[in-house]
């Protein structure tokens, strides 16, 4: 198992400690099963709705709120609440949703991580968006032209979780000095970065809860990048988020 940078408070580290050692003993499990076009369970045991509203229902053991963040990481498109234990997820019909869960994986420490992320969020069984907290402060971020590109990712290196570099074509470049280094139609390795205390991931921190979603980053997602200062051949992204 690669190592990983510490988290923050004690007993989200027993919590980590605990996951990561079921994780090692078990393995990943598919969310939901898929054979032949049809679904059965996973770690999501059954699901209800209409529309593009469906109820996720968690199996036992597994922590709603590290299932939502999963789902929210890896598949586009979707967002979800966490309601009494459950996981609503909203925006495609149960199909499409289902066929997408079926491809995604958990319990790896990559959804350890993500559970931590999502503990530092107040007030998650209210039903709000475990993004919702966080979408004024990225937009602020990324309302900065002159030092933000738009882009899809056409690779990622993942080294140690959750260090990677995302190399991204660029769509539109900055309109600062930035984009004369920076522009539409040339692929740029990006860093994301991390805050730290000490010698431990910052997760209190908007921008690394977010960075560290580029882990999980693919080819052909559309991302948007708050470009930092130079590093090695391409550059520190402050922020990448899709």
């Amino acid at each position: 198992m690669a190592q990983r940078d510490g988290l923050t408070k004690g007993m989200m580290t027993l919590v980590l400690g605990a996951g990561l050692l079921a994780a090692s003993v078990a393995g990943a499990d598919p969310l939901v099963k898929m054979d032949g076009g049809k679904a059965s369970p996973g770690v999501i045991t059954a699901w209800s709705g209409s529309g593009k509203k469906i109820e996720l229902t968690v199996a036992a053991g597994k922590d709603a709120r590290a299932v939502a963040a999963s789902i929210e990481a890896n598949v586009s498109g979707v967002r979800t609440k966490v309601q009494g234990g459950k996981v609503l997820a909203i925006g495609k019909t149960e199909a499409d949703l289902l066929q997408a869960l079926a491809g995604v994986d958990f319990g790896g420490e990559e959804d350890m991580t993500l559970l931590a992320a999502a503990a530092l969020e107040d007030d998650v069984d209210s039903g709000s968006s475990l993004r919702a907290k966080t979408t004024a402060d990225l937009k602020k971020l990324l309302a900065d032209r002159a030092t933000v590109a738009q882009g899809q990712v056409v690779s990622v290196t993942q080294g140690a979780f959750p260090n990677v570099t995302v190399n991204v074509r660029v769509l539109s470049g900055p309109t600062g000095e930035l984009g004369k280094a920076i522009r539409k139609g040339q692929t740029v390795a990006f860093t994301p970065m991390f805050a730290k205390k000490g010698d431990q991931l910052d997760l209190s921190q908007t921008t690394t809860q977010t960075n560290v979603g580029a882990y999980f980053l693919k080819a052909g997602d559309r991302v948007s990048v708050k470009v930092g200062k130079a590093a090695g051949k391409g550059f520190e992204a402050e922020l990448i988020t899709r």
